[in-house]
């Protein structure tokens, strides 16, 4: 990960003690869901709590919520790779999009971190 990144684990959203989820969907459209640990503008360490649907190397359209009541934010990433971790699974992200997704996703680092 590069220089600007938060540990978005410790982030509580505006409802309260509200973790960052993501959603990573594989070219398949099958659907892993996670919370996001470390966030940066280059990539994001998730932990997993399914990593059935997504591997190492895929490339995948994600969407980050900080909370239930704020739109989803959304990207698309490569999997750079998946570790079991437990009874979950961590997961590292690699960002590939641009544009004003890319401009959003600089703010939400600023903003949790």
């Amino acid at each position: 990960m590069q220089a600007l990144e938060t540990d978005a684990s410790s982030f509580t959203g505006g409802e309260g003690q509200e973790p960052v989820r993501v959603w990573i969907e594989n070219e398949e459209g099958s659907i892993a869901r996670g919370l996001v640990e470390v966030l940066s503008e280059s990539g994001a360490l998730v932990r997993l709590i399914d990593a059935a649907s997504v591997a190492s190397g895929d490339e995948a359209t994600v969407r980050i919520a900080v909370s239930r009541t704020s739109p989803a934010m959304g990207g698309t990433a490569r999997v750079r790779w998946i570790h079991p971790a437990g009874e979950t699974s961590e997961c590292e992200l690699e960002w590939t999009h641009s544009g004003p997704e890319r401009e959003q996703l600089a703010c939400l680092v600023v903003a949790l971190g």
